[in-house]
Formats: C-alpha cells, structure tokens, sequence
C-alpha cells in the first residue's frame, strides 16, 4: 500500500514542470497514463546523451508511469481521452492557456463528465493574466521574475540557475495543490480546477530577497555565493581548491574564530553581532580569505567538523560518490528494456508506514497504449483502427 494506490493521473503535460510531478504521484503509488502527441514529448530528442534510444533528459522525470500516443486532432483520439478523463481522479497539463478548451478537453467540458477529478494546468503565467498566452520557458521566467538579477558575481552578468529551477519548483507545487484538492474532495465530493504558473513559482520561492525589497524598498544586489543578510556565508579558496562555510549566528562566528586562531575577531567591534558584520562584509572577508589559504580543502573541513554548516564544492562525480548517497537511497536502479540497469536520481520522500516504490521505468513511446485501451474496454478492431489513425 502506498499513499497514492486507487489513484489514476491523467498526464497531459510535456517537458519538465508537469513530468516531475506526474512522477511524484506515480513515486507515490499513482497509476499514472502519460499520453503523448503522435510526435512525442519532445524531450526526448533532447540529448545527448542518449542510451537505448531515450534522452537522459527524458528518462529523469517519466518514471513510474505507463505511456501511450493519442493524437488529439481525431474525433477518436478525443473520445478516448474523455473516457480516461471519466476514469480519473487527477489530470496534468501543459498547453498554452486556452488550447484543450479548442479540443473539448477543458476543465467545464470534463468536469461535467467527471465531477470528482482534480484539473490541473501548468502554464508560463497562469490563466488569468493579461500575459497568459505568452509562451513560457523556465530560462525567460528565471529573467523576468527576479532570480537572475540576483545571482551571480556582484560585477558580472546576471546568471540563471543551473537547474530549470522555475519548472521545478512549479511541478512541486503542482503537487502540493493535487495533494490538497484530493484531501480537500473528501469533504466536498468534488474536484477543482488548478491553475499553476512558473511565473508564480519562481516569484514565491524569492522569499527573504523578496521581502527584503518589500520592506526597505531597496533593490538587491547580486553577491555571488555570498548571503545578502549573513557575514561570513560564502565560498573560500583554500590552498587546493574551494569549500563553503556558513555561519549562522554570533556562537558560530566564535567557533570559526576558534577554527582560525583569530579570537580577537570575536570581540571587535565591526564583527562582534551578524548586523555589524554584514555592514562591515568586505573587511571581515578580506582579513579571512588568506587565513583559509594556508591549509587544504579538507585540512579546514577537519577542523570545522561540526562546528558549524561548512562543507566542499563537489561536482557530479564526487556527489554520487559519497556513502551518505547510498545510504539514503537517493541513487536508484531500474530495469530498462532498452537499456538494461537505468541509474535515476531516487526520490527525496521518506516514508516509514508508505514508502517510495520505483515500479515501472520511463515508457518507450506508446509503450502501454494497447493495454491502456483494452483497459477502457475497446476490441481488437477499435484498436488496429486507433493505431491506423495514429499514424496519420
């Protein structure tokens, strides 16, 4: 038993903000049908690197769903999906605003069919806006909501993440709100519309910076890796390469101080309280960047061994590396029919009573179509005639 078994996902979306979050509720015991256009989702052709055929793009976020193709420019094809909408508890997608509506696959449209399902649309900026047919990719909305302005070196260009943060944080939210409408129709027997933005999302997880404009009306400033609001909270060149250190409160800066033999530092008065240290940043860091010259990346970690938050700069090779990736199981393998052994980042919900499972790996395009429909009750000739038109 899982918390989501006897719920079915209608997967409408593309990409990656609506994936992830089918793959969350399929992570978490959802049946989840992904159905794709006769094209496919197009990520996967967006490589390299490939294996067996599949993007590595693709395969990340389409676990623990089953797949198949529906061309929804047929009167089938829209029959087909109305009559899984009937079936489902939750559909996900990612049109423009506006497009299911031309094919009779809008919110009013299927919640007469199926009062109890939960309707959510991800979109760039919501379906309410003035702004809501423009297209919207994680890249501009990073740009246009904020988060690059402030991220990157204080006299560099505005950098973006280096994830599709905004498509993330938008699929997560997706989910929060899935979750919730599921709880919420419990009470109330009935679904409910979702309308979920990247824009939104990105604006929402601006948090602290957000409010520190809100309040003092000042415009933030990019500080690289360092912290707008806490002194010293940043990266450090040692003698062999780069570690971080993040000092949360005055007893923190007193341990660093005691790592570093500079106790003097402790009762200083530029130094003395976070608020004077931020306000003194720049000759706190200069006095501590040749201090950390002096010994190795991990001669500091050593010292600093909790202490306080402080820690090493690892690429991708040396995080899947560490034991600690095991043991919390965040390193999956699933067998692939095309590729064998399919290494996946595992999911980051533990859960002693209902636990993750990893059931089924990425579908191969149209991979469940065929059991899908006889699913839904069509015979052998509505099927050779659906795959006929498919093709189409």
């Amino acid at each position: 038993m899982q918390p989501l078994t006897g719920i079915k996902v209608l997967d409408l979306s593309r990409v990656l903000a609506g994936p992830y979050c089918t793959m969350v509720l399929g992570d978490l015991g959802a049946d989840v049908i992904k159905v794709e256009p006769p094209a496919g989702d197009e990520t996967r052709g967006w490589g390299p690197p490939f294996a067996g055929g599949e993007s590595a793009y693709y395969l990340c976020v389409n676990r623990n769903k089953r797949g198949m193709v529906v061309n929804l420019k047929t009167e089938q094809g829209k029959n087909i999906l109305c009559n899984l909408a009937r079936q489902s508890d939750v559909l996900v997608e990612n049109f423009r605003p506006g497009t299911l509506k031309k094919f009779g696959l809008d919110f009013e449209t299927l919640h007469e069919l199926n009062p109890r399902l939960v309707y959510c649309s991800i979109s760039g900026f919501g379906q309410t806006s003035s702004m809501r047919d423009k297209p919207g990719y994680d890249f501009m909305i990073q740009a246009m909501g904020g988060v690059m302005s402030i991220t990157g070196e204080p006299e560099g260009e505005p950098m973006k993440v280096g994830v599709a943060a905004a498509d993330l944080f938008a699929g997560q939210n997706a989910v929060i709100a899935i979750l919730a409408a599921l709880q919420a129709r419990h009470s109330t027997g009935a679904g409910q519309y979702l309308d979920i933005s990247l824009f939104d999302s990105q604006l929402g997880w601006l948090a602290n910076v957000a409010s520190n404009y809100l309040i003092s009306g000042d415009l933030p400033r990019r500080y690289g890796n360092a912290h707008a609001n806490i002194v010293p909270y940043q990266s450090f060149r040692a003698r062999d390469g780069w570690f971080v250190i993040a000092v949360g409160n005055d007893k923190q800066f007193e341990a660093l101080c005691e790592v570093i033999g500079k106790l003097e530092l402790v009762n200083d008065v530029r130094f003395a309280a976070n608020s004077v240290r931020v306000e003194n940043r720049d000759v706190l860091i200069e006095l501590l960047k040749p201090i950390f010259e002096t010994k190795t990346v991990n001669e500091w970690l050593v010292m600093m061994e909790n202490k306080f938050p402080c820690g090493p700069i690892n690429n991708l090779e040396q995080v899947f590396s560490m034991p600690h990736v095991k043991e919390r199981e965040m390193l999956v393998k699933m067998n692939h029919p095309t590729i064998g052994e399919l290494p996946l980042v595992g999911s980051p919900l533990k859960m002693s009573a209902t636990p993750v499972e990893y059931r089924l790996p990425p579908p191969l395009m149209g991979e469940h179509t065929e059991q899908v429909l006889r699913e839904l009750g069509y015979g052998d000739e509505e099927i050779e005639s659906f795959r006929q038109k498919n093709r189409k």
